[in-house]
């Protein structure tokens, strides 16, 4: 919403809905989806999800009247449904972020934290109780253009699986 914010705020954007998806379920986003759409007269632009699977969800409702591809939507996680999903159509995008990157920094951040060192930090972030340092990296959005430049070439998913 950091980057949404300004734009809402400006009216250059129009927020028609902002619901929590209950444990991110799909079937949860296919209901938020279908009432969102209902009650818009299925005029909605764009849909930012939680995940990839509530971008599912939402693009079964999307499905149902005959939108899907027509709405951008994006999602988190890469997972393969919904970058077989990018490639069809439709789904937009979906935040990628490198797993094995993660999990280096994670882990030398444990090492520091066992060996009683204060860890390397490159932003705080609140946890509504006090600022927390934090390590964060850049995630990388991933569209039909960088699918084999990015998560293919990482072996995040083989080139063979998005085509089963």
């Amino acid at each position: 919403m950091n980057v949404l914010k300004p734009l809402i705020d400006s009216g250059k954007i129009k927020l028609v809905g902002d619901q929590w998806v209950d444990a991110w379920l799909p079937e949860n986003a296919l209901k938020i989806m279908e009432n969102a759409l209902t009650a818009n007269n299925n005029h909605i632009d764009a849909v930012v999800a939680s995940n990839d699977a509530t971008a599912g969800g939402a693009i079964q409702a999307l499905s149902a009247q005959g939108l899907a591809g027509k709405v951008a939507i994006s999602g988190q996680d890469a997972d393969l449904a919904a970058v077989k999903r990018i490639i069809a159509g439709t789904q937009t995008m979906t935040v990628y972020k490198p797993i094995s990157k993660l999990a280096d920094e994670a882990a030398g951040i444990a090492v520091q934290l066992g060996n009683g060192e204060q860890p390397k930090s490159n932003a705080k972030l609140n946890n509504g109780s006090k600022d927390v340092p934090a390590w964060l990296l850049t995630p990388i959005s991933v569209d039909k253009t960088n699918i084999d430049s990015t998560i293919v070439a990482d072996g995040f998913h083989k080139k063979s699986d998005l085509d089963k």
